[in-house]
């Protein structure tokens, strides 16, 4: 599978570049990434370099795991990721500090979702370490609802499955949007 360009009215969202390992590098320096997302710590330039120039393209092409940085459109300066996992049907995402509160997120996000269910991903899940509430309204915003609280989906860096968030969107709710629970922020 080949990556696929997504853009919106702001944005553009497309394959992680070479030009992007400095920035990814320095971005995950930031200690609310370290303990929302599983990144490797100390992050270090060659997980960025493994990550953008390896695994990214890797998983694109066996169709395992979609990845895509955010642009603002027009400017290649990477502005986050967001991911979205195959086998678990589970969409993540993280924006660098400098570019937090422009609403660029649920952008972001919302145009992964549409592509996402347009391409038959009915069914999609998201989590968060509980207290990410930056994430959460993310999710509420793109139209995720709220499932309960349960230990993370895959294992973190120090092999936990830490105490998560978790919600899901199909493209047909249905019932599913009858017993969703109040968000807990």
């Amino acid at each position: 599978m080949q990556p696929v360009v997504l853009t919106t009215e702001r944005l553009t969202l497309d394959a992680l570049a070479e030009a992007d390992v400095d920035v990814m590098t320095s971005y995950c320096q930031d200690t609310v990434l370290k303990d929302a997302v599983p990144i490797p710590w100390p992050y270090e330039r060659e997980h960025a370099d493994g990550f953008i120039n390896e695994l990214a393209p890797q998983w694109w092409a066996e169709g395992s795991e979609l990845t895509w940085a955010i642009r603002r459109t027009g400017d290649p300066l990477l502005l986050g990721v967001v991911g979205f996992n195959v086998k678990s049907a589970a969409i993540g995402y993280w924006l660098g500090a400098p570019h937090r509160g422009d609403g660029l997120m649920p952008e972001a996000v919302a145009v992964v979702v549409d592509w996402l269910q347009s391409a038959g991903h009915t069914e999609l899940h998201w989590e968060a370490v509980v207290g990410n509430v930056a994430s959460a309204r993310v999710a509420e915003k793109v139209g995720f609802d709220y499932t309960g609280t349960a230990p993370a989906l895959g294992r973190f860096r120090d092999d936990t499955r830490p105490l998560c968030w978790h919600a899901h969107r199909a493209a047909d709710n249905g019932e599913l949007a009858d017993a969703a629970l109040p968000w807990p922020f």
